[in-house]
C-alpha cells in the first residue's frame, strides 16, 4: 500500500457506503436469527429454506456475517484513517475478529461462527498482504 493517504471527502464517501452496508448485513442477521426462533420457524422464510436445503440457511448466515466482518472493517479503518491520520493497526482488527465472533456464536450455532472467524482471518490475511 502507497504512504498516501486518500482526500477526506474519499474517506467520507467510502466510510458512508461501508456504514450502510454493514448496517444492512446486520440487520438481515439478526432478521435470521430471530426467524430461527422455534416459535416462529415453521413460518419464517428460514423455515421454507430449511424445507428447500437445510444447508441453504447456514451457507446465507456465514455470508452474511462474513460480510458485516469485512464491511465493518473497512469502516473502522477509514473512521480512523479520517481522524487520526494514522492507519488502524492490528488492535482494532483483532477486536473487531473477536466481537464479530462472539456475536455470531451467540445468534447462531457453533459451526457457523467458526467458519465465519476462519472467512474472517481470510480477510485479515488479504489485508495483510496489501500491506506488502
Amino acid at each position: 500500500m502507497s504512504d498516501e493517504i486518500p482526500e477526506r471527502s474519499e474517506i467520507v464517501r467510502s466510510t458512508i457506503i461501508t456504514v450502510i452496508l454493514t448496517v444492512v448485513l446486520l440487520s438481515l442477521g439478526l432478521a435470521l436469527w430471530a426467524w430461527s426462533a422455534p416459535e416462529v420457524i415453521d413460518t419464517s422464510p428460514v423455515g421454507a429454506l430449511n424445507d428447500m436445503n437445510p444447508f441453504l440457511v447456514l451457507i446465507i448466515e456465514i455470508l452474511v456475517m462474513s460480510g458485516m466482518f469485512l464491511f465493518l472493517t473497512i469502516t473502522v479503518v477509514n473512521i480512523r484513517l479520517y481522524l487520526t491520520q494514522i492507519r488502524s493497526g492490528w488492535t482494532e482488527l483483532i477486536l473487531l475478529l473477536i466481537v464479530v465472533f462472539v456475536m455470531t456464536f451467540l445468534m447462531f450455532e457453533s459451526g457457523v461462527a467458526i467458519v465465519t472467524l476462519l472467512l474472517s482471518l481470510a480477510v485479515i490475511v488479504y489485508l495483510y498482504m496489501l500491506q506488502e
